[in-house]
């Protein structure tokens, strides 16, 4: 995958050590970062998964993206790609707004940009997981074309795995 990508109002550009400050502003909202592990409270977990992400760059050329507001370079988000549950050949994708820049969209166009890449890439597949309470998350999933096959339960209830196929 590219390292950077843009649309016509976000610039998403891979992490560096140097975005942890600012991404940490929406890592410790807990009511930004209500997924995973959120919110952080220490930099240095930020700092990890920044170093994390990086890893599965260089392991598997899955990249995860600072989405940024092209006109300010104001840091709204990120979305990428990871191992998640699914693996490396079937990457899943995710991503994260900051609260104060939801609601106009930025998560469906950054994550449909990502998809893009994706297929340029190789891959043939990306899954997603949501909580069926997570109604946000869920509409953008929808409206990428994203299809539900399966649901699986853990320690926190169920999860949805929705899939799109990428045809080269």
């Amino acid at each position: 995958m590219r390292t950077s990508l843009s649309t016509p109002r976000l610039r998403l550009r891979h992490f560096v050590a140097g975005d942890a400050p600012e991404l940490h502003g929406l890592f410790s909202d807990p009511l930004t970062h209500t997924i995973g592990g959120g919110p952080f409270t220490e930099l240095a977990r930020t700092e990890q998964w920044i170093r994390n992400r990086g890893r599965a760059f260089e392991e598997h050329g899955l990249c995860w993206y600072a989405v940024r507001d092209a006109e300010s370079g104001v840091l709204v988000g990120n979305c990428g790609m990871l191992t998640g549950r699914t693996g490396p050949a079937e990457p899943e994708i995710g991503y994260l707004i900051g609260r104060s820049f939801r609601g106009r969209g930025f998560a469906s166009e950054a994550a449909r940009a990502v998809l893009h890449e994706c297929r340029a890439a190789g891959f043939g597949r990306v899954w997603s997981s949501v909580r069926p309470g997570n109604a946000a998350s869920r509409r953008i999933v929808e409206a990428l074309a994203l299809r539900v096959e399966r649901t699986e339960h853990d320690e926190r209830g169920a999860l949805l795995f929705s899939v799109i196929d990428l045809p080269a």
